[in-house]
């Protein structure tokens, strides 16, 4: 979650620009996007709550993220289970160059999650946007190979659906409820997520 260098702007605005021209999904929404850091206490607050395992769905690239998730996991000791090839592959990167820092002991594998409770679990996953061939979508229906939803699973989508997959989210939380989970999405009431995309303030600026 790092700042804009707005002072290397201004030095490339002194240095002459003729036109900037730049947009964002929410060059729409008036005033500031919030910061990251918003989001970790509601994240916490999640961890602290809920009673059994910890599904939450992200998407891989966000890496700062996918950083506070984890930290909550080992803060309330629960082991983390990485399900999705882009997920698992962008972490593992990320931990070898010490952008994610997860200790061995708090990694899970699929092999052994029926060795730990449920409520010492969290699993991170692909599929917050719905995609029909994603983790998340597959454990929602039931065919997944690994991971099936059982009941006092607590699904978390930290993020929000984009522009045209509405539909398909809506789908994949209705799959959720049908097979006994709990699910939360982004709101006013669950501030789990916060756009990574510049509003008109930050345009502007």
């Amino acid at each position: 979650d790092k700042d804009i260098s707005l002072s290397k702007i201004a030095r490339i605005g002194e240095e002459g620009v003729d036109l900037l021209m730049s947009d964002s999904t929410n060059a729409e929404k008036e005033g500031y996007t919030p910061s990251e850091r918003s989001v970790i206490d509601s994240i916490n607050e999640v961890f602290t709550k809920a009673p059994g395992r910890l599904i939450i769905s992200t998407f891989s690239s966000n890496v700062s993220r996918i950083q506070q998730i984890v930290e909550a996991a080992v803060n309330h000791n629960r082991k983390i289970l990485v399900i999705g090839r882009s997920m698992d592959s962008i972490i593992n990167m990320a931990r070898k160059y010490g952008y994610i820092h997860i200790p061995d002991s708090a990694i899970l594998s699929a092999e052994n999650v029926k060795t730990v409770k449920s409520n010492q679990i969290c699993i991170l996953c692909t599929g917050s946007q719905g995609e029909p061939l994603a983790a998340l979508s597959r454990i929602a229906n039931g065919t997944h190979r690994q991971i099936q939803i059982i009941p006092g699973d607590t699904v978390i989508f930290s993020s929000s659906p984009i522009p045209g997959n509405a539909l398909s989210v809506g789908k994949t939380i209705n799959a959720l409820y049908r097979a006994g989970a709990e699910v939360i999405t982004h709101s006013p009431l669950t501030d789990i997520h916060t756009s990574g995309h510049a509003g008109q303030e930050e345009l502007k600026l």
